[in-house]
């Protein structure tokens, strides 16, 4: 069974996942855009009537690959790559040819804004509220926010606990570690 998991490509943290995952050769991921510009909107109309914001055409675009079955790990770590190691800001022609790249053969923003809508419904009727959040199962679900990716080697034995957490502790809503302020000692 493949594990799902939403993300947000403007989101550091959904980047950093991606580092980590994608370290994990044998574990399938299908990777389903939950736009935080969505969620965090303050007004009554929906974002995804604005075509021309770029972080949402990032979005419809990796849905538009995914729909023509063309290569969306590809588009995955391309974006990510641009948004969050990249030189300068992106444009919606940047991002399209991002798609193109990765086999997209044309761009219709009404059906991908329509099916990027959908992921965000299914997501908000998961409970998903943030990126990154990982979907174990029908019921496991995990919100992560990483300082770091895992270092090389490391993938695996943060990936097991995680899942461990999950999977053994359904009691357990939610956990953080806690940080000292800087200056207070101990």
């Amino acid at each position: 069974m493949a594990v799902e998991v939403f993300f947000d490509y403007t989101c550091g943290f959904s980047n950093r996942a991606r580092h980590w995952l994608d370290g994990l050769e044998d574990v399938e991921f299908v990777w389903r855009p939950f736009s935080l510009l969505e969620q965090n909107r303050g007004d009554a109309s929906s974002v995804f009537d604005r075509a021309d914001n770029v972080s949402l055409i990032a979005l419809a675009v990796h849905e538009a690959v995914r729909a023509a079955g063309a290569d969306v790990d590809a588009y995955r770590r391309r974006m990510f790559s641009a948004w969050h190691e990249g030189s300068g800001r992106l444009s919606t022609e940047d991002i399209v040819g991002f798609g193109s790249a990765a086999g997209l053969s044309g761009f219709d923003h009404r059906e991908a804004f329509a099916l990027l809508a959908g992921e965000h419904a299914e997501a908000k009727r998961l409970g998903v509220f943030g990126t990154p959040t990982i979907v174990f199962g029908l019921t496991d679900l995990a919100y992560v926010k990483l300082d770091a990716a895992p270092q090389p080697g490391r993938e695996r034995l943060v990936w097991e606990q995680l899942q461990g957490l999950g999977h053994r502790t359904p009691e357990l809503r939610e956990w953080q570690r806690v940080t000292a302020p800087e200056g207070a000692g101990g």
